[in-house]
């Protein structure tokens, strides 16, 4: 009897995940999740270094003066200069902020197992070749060592470029949210990214680069949704009406502007399962959690 109580226990939690499909979370990784795999031959574990790359003078400033993402718009070419494709062993997409002449920001469930990375700098639509672009080809980086692929905890990763990328006025670093940084709820925060523009399995990941805009809820307001994978380590944001990130948006930036400077506050990692324009809170890594990690793996000053 006492097996039978069991089974029938698992059937019921079994139909409530079914009936309830916003409480499993899924990343926000286009062809994701991979299959687990080894870490590739450029995987590092990083060795504290000192903080000397001072970006803080000319980080975050958008060279475009602008008085899918779901429910969102086209950006302005190059409106975001630090926003880079991340295509992962020629198969896997995400999106990437440079935050450094040599470093770009993802999320872990990118970077995890991969064994070679196609940085794309200076993009805008992706079906043509722009004055603009470059492309690099790295197989180095690092996984935060918390990363956990079933809460999708501790979900960034850094990737090193070959060598630094030379800055023009399409390629620049955003800056980064330091410890220190507020909550931002309420805030209006913005996401940027090449992810589906709506739900759907023939729905592919957008041509152009998007934008949308969404406000920061509470940590208590989101694990209404999610439970106790929400930590104070999450930032989310309120997708009412369809706007928010999805599938191919993972590892881009969630931004805040203050005095016309972009401030990356937080990392794509996940959703709903039941749909990126569903309306549940969409899930990010929050910066100000990580700036002793980033910096002491890039030498970033905060």
């Amino acid at each position: 009897m006492k097996f039978l109580a069991l089974v029938l226990a698992l059937a019921v939690a079994a139909q409530a995940a079914v009936n309830m499909p916003h409480k499993k979370i899924f990343p926000r990784g286009e062809l994701f999740p991979r299959a687990q795999v080894p870490q590739g031959p450029g995987y590092f574990t990083p060795t504290k270094v000192a903080p000397t790359v001072d970006t803080r003078g000319f980080c975050g400033q958008s060279k475009v003066d602008s008085s899918r993402i779901v429910g969102g718009e086209e950006a302005i070419p190059h409106e975001f200069p630090w926003q880079v494709s991340v295509l992962i062993d020629g198969s896997g997409f995400c999106g990437g902020s440079l935050i450094s002449p040599d470093w770009v920001l993802t999320a872990a469930h990118c970077a995890d197992g991969a064994g070679r990375f196609l940085i794309t700098l200076g993009d805008h639509d992706r079906t043509v070749t722009e004055p603009s672009q470059i492309a690099v080809t790295t197989t180095t980086y690092t996984v935060h060592p918390g990363w956990n692929s079933a809460t999708l905890a501790d979900d960034l990763a850094l990737i090193r470029l070959p060598s630094p990328v030379t800055l023009t006025p399409e390629i620049q670093p955003i800056c980064l949210a330091p410890a220190t940084e507020p909550t931002h709820v309420g805030d209006t925060l913005l996401v940027s990214g090449w992810g589906k523009t709506a739900d759907g399995v023939l729905q592919g990941i957008s041509d152009v680069l998007m934008k949308v805009t969404a406000p920061g809820i509470t940590t208590a307001d989101c694990a209404a949704t999610y439970g106790d994978i929400i930590t104070d380590n999450i930032l989310c944001i309120d997708t009412t009406g369809g706007k928010g990130s999805c599938n191919g948006d993972s590892g881009g930036p969630l931004s805040f502007v203050n005095a016309g400077v972009y401030n990356q506050v937080g990392i794509v990692s996940f959703g709903a399962r039941a749909g990126c324009a569903a309306g549940f809170p969409a899930g990010f890594t929050r910066i100000s959690s990580y700036t002793q990690w980033i910096s002491d793996t890039t030498g970033l000053i905060f």
